[in-house]
């Protein structure tokens, strides 16, 4: 009889990345937690995140910290950025590597998709564009307004190294900035960051470059979120992602994890996520490339994350609501009382909840309604507020899934 151990003996196997070498192949995935203080880590962060070391993954990404005031999405959310916030992100580095687990901090500029309403800053984009749930047109943005968010990027990157993150993740997803420079749905440009596919990566090639000239330690250590399908017409899709990797892949990457979709575009994104379709984009761009891949979205147990790595879909995978929800998930997996573990109650109650990640209007801080999940030292959840969180997002489960 094959022990859990032997059955799952793909995501146990060691893999090293750049000097690291990981205990396993799972990692938990980027979560934003919305509890920063004026920009600034708090306990709850380093609770949350470290909560989320001690279960067993072998890295902790810290969700969307943003390179500065302008480009945050929320008034709550982590700014990395300026050297006032090192000591508290040295602090946030520091707590993760007590449970023998590797960091990253995923960066972040909103850009077209931000809301005035939430993180109280003019919205900019590389063209004009309105998304029609927040009604707000952005402002396209000058060369001279480029030139200092470049400069807030590399000041971020480097400023992740010395607040000891082993790693680095820029998101050039889901509709944020640099995402809108490489997708012709947001870049309508006519000058030398737009048109072609080498001119809209040209504000990623110039970050990158100024990266490793001031700090060439960096190199390898940068890890990217990359949009498979845009879902419209004129975005991103899998074909043009593969020429994004390949240009990618001469500045030495350390890992890709392949996601998809846009804020206007999120119901094809769930509905794909349902489907295992990520997990299907993520194979088709490890064909093309040697730095390893992450597989996401909706991996819910440890079996389908052990196929994944088993049947080549990736080289390491990634969880989160299901961490959140049960953060003993690997112990109890591992020990055989796999009946035991508590699954998220959302996604037994509505099939769906995320009020753990996307934080209902971006202006409110996380919590779960699953009893074992981490709460924070200033919120208890009571029996009717999880009633009426049932209600909501079974209304919002219709609204995306009809």
């Amino acid at each position: 009889m094959l022990t859990v151990n032997k059955i799952l003996k793909h995501i146990t196997k060691k893999i090293k990345i750049n000097d690291k070498l990981f205990k396993n192949r799972i990692i938990s995935s980027p979560i934003s937690i919305n509890m920063a203080r004026e920009g600034y880590v708090t306990n709850n962060i380093i609770n949350f995140f470290s909560n989320l070391a001690k279960s067993g993954v072998s890295m902790v990404t810290i969700g969307a910290a943003s390179i500065s005031e302008q480009g945050n999405d929320t008034l709550n959310g982590m700014i990395i950025g300026p050297k006032k916030y090192l000591t508290k992100l040295k602090l946030l580095s520091k707590n993760i590597k007590k449970f023998n687990s590797y960091s990253s901090i995923q960066i972040y500029h909103v850009g077209a998709q931000g809301n005035p309403i939430h993180n109280k800053q003019e919205i900019v984009g590389p063209s004009k564009y309105l998304y029609k749930n927040i009604g707000v047109e952005c402002k396209p943005l000058s060369l001279k307004e480029i030139k200092k968010i470049k400069n807030d990027f590399v000041k971020a990157i480097i400023q992740a190294e010395d607040a000891g993150f082993d790693f680095v993740e820029i998101h050039l997803a889901h509709g944020y900035l640099l995402h809108e420079f490489l997708s012709k749905h947001f870049n309508k440009r006519k000058d030398s960051y737009g048109k072609s596919l080498f001119n809209r990566f040209r504000i990623i090639s110039e970050i990158l470059e100024d990266v490793f000239k001031k700090n060439p330690k960096i190199k390898g250590k940068i890890g990217f979120r990359l949009s498979a399908n845009d879902y419209v017409k004129d975005g991103l899709n899998i074909d043009e992602l593969k020429k994004i990797v390949k240009l990618l892949d001469k500045y030495q990457p350390a890992y890709f994890v392949i996601t998809a979709g846009l804020y206007e575009t999120a119901k094809f994104k769930y509905l794909d996520m349902k489907k295992g379709k990520y997990w299907n984009y993520a194979k088709k761009i490890r064909k093309i490339t040697k730095t390893p891949i992450i597989a996401q979205g909706g991996i819910t147990d440890l079996y389908t994350a052990n196929n994944l790595i088993k049947n080549n879909f990736s080289e390491l995978v990634g969880m989160a609501q299901s961490l959140i929800a049960d953060p003993n998930l690997i112990k109890k997996t591992f020990s055989g009382n796999k009946k035991k573990i508590i699954p998220c109650l959302a996604h037994i109650k509505v099939g769906s909840c995320h009020r753990c990640r996307y934080l209902k209007q971006k202006n409110q801080t996380f919590s779960c309604i699953t009893p074992t999940s981490w709460k924070p030292n200033s919120e208890i959840i009571s029996k009717g507020e999880i009633k009426k969180d049932i209600k909501l997002w079974e209304n919002l489960n219709k609204e995306i899934y009809g």
